[in-house]
């Protein structure tokens, strides 16, 4: 038995092919692999990046487990493991990052990047909350807190806060009222997130007032996602460490979305539920 795993998003998808042991003997790389966005070309990355990483070996077996980008689409999810020349399975990239972060063990991830999500794992059982993407939410994202610093900007404008250092500054890089509109209508969240940085490591009372309001979001998801006995929370994503709460126990990542992806592949029980 040989096993592949997965992990694609919007920026990229990698592949391991590895043995009966899950010793990884191949690697492949590729372009975005977000099969809710475009399947088309999703497929055609996780096809390339999955060559590149079976090279020449010819395996009689296989099972295979992609975690991906917009596989909460369950047709695009349901097709593409119909496309797969052996057995697969396709999950969302909230199951294999968990698995990956976690292992085998109990515990809160909370991921704090571009976007947000929040997930518990608690007796081999996953539940996941967030990640609606930042018209419906994602709250607490570095996507969320470079809105919100622009929404205080404007509220700001109108008298209902102090034009603060941050926001004076952040109104003269959008060229003024017009321009912070301008900006919002075409901003993607890529867009919007380049500012939680500077808002991050800033004491201006705009920024001050922003972290607070990202990390009251962040608690009451966490906390939603508690049991009676306390999990420690594992924090990922390029904001988690940034954004990190004392609030619970943390405990490092012992892997990634891909390592999640290979444990997947290997646990028989897996594929059985």
């Amino acid at each position: 038995m040989h096993f592949i795993a997965v992990d694609g998003g919007g920026s990229g998808c990698r592949a391991v092919f590895a043995d009966g042991s899950g010793r990884v003997i191949g690697r492949g790389d590729s372009g975005p692999a977000n099969i809710a966005s475009d399947y088309d070309e999703a497929r055609h990355h996780i096809f390339t990046a999955i060559e590149t990483a079976m090279g020449t070996i010819d395996a009689r077996e296989i099972r295979a487990v992609l975690g991906l980008a917009g596989a909460n689409h369950a047709p695009a999810a349901e097709a593409l493991a119909v496309d797969l020349p052996f057995p697969a399975r396709v999950v969302q990239d909230v199951t294999t990052s968990v698995r990956g972060a976690l292992g085998p063990e109990d515990g809160i991830v909370a991921a704090i990047g571009t976007g947000s999500f929040f997930a518990r794992q608690l007796d081999g059982e996953q539940h996941a909350i967030g990640g609606w993407g930042l018209r419906l939410g994602d709250e607490g994202s570095g996507a969320w807190i470079g809105r919100a610093l622009g929404m205080r900007a404007g509220r700001a404008l109108d008298g209902f806060c102090p034009v603060t250092p941050l926001l004076r500054e952040l109104l003269e890089e959008m060229d003024g009222r017009n321009g912070l509109i301008a900006f919002s209508l075409d901003a993607t969240p890529a867009d919007w997130a380049r500012f939680a940085p500077r808002i991050l490591q800033s004491t201006d009372p705009a920024a001050v007032a922003v972290r607070e309001a990202a990390q009251a979001e962040i608690r009451e998801a966490i906390a939603l996602l508690q049991p009676e006995e306390p999990l420690p929370v594992t924090w990922l994503g390029g904001l988690g460490q940034g954004l990190a709460l004392g609030d619970w126990p943390q405990r490092a990542a012992k892997g990634n979305a891909l390592d999640g992806a290979l444990a997947l592949a290997m646990e028989d029980t897996f594929w059985t539920s």
